[in-house]
């Protein structure tokens, strides 16, 4: 009898493992130090040019606190392939307003703020030129608006922190311009990689989950006001709508459980590329996975590849 029920043992644990939503063992990418865990999950739209779901991981001191906000720009910062735009709205903390992946400062170079666009979409109640005392509105930022936008496009470019912090936010205002659909990257950044910014048009959903978990949780906060534990797993996924919806209030989509689609990033240290005899400079190009998988260019799903072409390498995002 003792045979089967260790057998059944066995095949339960076996399950279980299997049911993890993330592998910490397979995280390459960490930022700070101590001895808790946490992993930060990005998927981008399913219906989407890319429906992987790529994972880092952050470290902390037993007995501190920290947040899924900390952790979120930790990350962005000590990285060269994530950038956040945040903004905070009001009591409860920020929002995550947008979310780009691939070479960080290069996107930034081609993310702007439309404000041709913002003057005119219909369901922004910020008013650019004139404080609406309605929604709490007590200033407006009138014709500089784009440049009050560059500015921290910009630093978040050359102070690498690759957190654009939204500067038409509540504690200036008074009222948080909800206008994240207007915040743009032209066609030449999605050489570097992937960008998705929305509210009305669509949103990033937060979901959570601890070391016990088996399946994603919609959070009931906002990253400000999530408290991360040992074994934290936080996720953001991006959904799309049909049509605007008012308020943002449109559902979201819970990341993605397929396993085959998570790609654990690259230490920042590291090509992601297993060393290799030196190709002359006429040798044909050659594209890897992130995670250094050599890869058939006629067979590539769309995603960012690092491309090697005799000594050179880059990332390029494939459509």
């Amino acid at each position: 009898m003792k045979k089967p029920l260790l057998l059944i043992a066995l095949a339960a644990l076996a399950a279980d493992m299997q049911a993890q939503l993330v592998d910490f063992d397979k995280i390459q990418s960490w930022t700070g130090e101590g001895e808790n865990r946490a992993a930060l999950v990005i998927t981008n739209d399913a219906g989407a040019s890319d429906p992987h779901a790529y994972i880092w991981g952050y470290r902390w001191p037993a007995g501190e606190t920290r947040t899924g906000d900390d952790m979120f720009k930790a990350i962005c910062a000590n990285n060269e392939n994530l950038v956040l735009l945040t903004q905070i709205t009001g009591q409860y903390g920020s929002t995550v307003c947008g979310i780009g992946y691939g070479s960080a400062d290069k996107l930034l170079e081609y993310i702007h703020f439309n404000f041709e666009r913002a003057k005119e979409f219909e369901f922004i109640n910020f008013d650019y030129y004139h404080a609406d005392s309605f929604f709490g509105q007590d200033e407006a930022p009138g014709d500089n608006t784009p440049d009050i936008c560059q500015a921290v496009i910009d630093e978040a470019r050359t102070n690498h922190t690759h957190v654009i912090q939204h500067p038409l936010d509540q504690p200036r205002y008074g009222y948080p311009a909800y206008d994240y659909d207007c915040w743009e990257m032209d066609d030449e950044g999605m050489d570097y990689g992937w960008w998705n910014s929305a509210w009305y048009c669509g949103y990033w959903s937060y979901w959570t989950a601890s070391k016990t978990d088996t399946e994603w949780m919609y959070s009931g906060t906002g990253f400000t006001g999530r408290r991360l534990s040992d074994g934290s797993m936080d996720a953001w996924s991006f959904t799309m709508f049909d049509d605007p919806k008012v308020g943002g209030m449109g559902e979201g989509i819970a990341p993605t459980e397929d396993h085959e689609l998570y790609v654990y990033v690259p230490a920042k240290t590291q090509t992601g590329i297993a060393d290799a005899e030196i190709a002359d400079t006429d040798a044909p190009e050659e594209y890897f996975t992130l995670t250094g998988m050599r890869v058939d260019r006629a067979h590539l799903a769309p995603g960012v590849y690092i491309v090697r072409k005799g000594t050179a390498t880059t990332k390029k995002y494939i459509r």
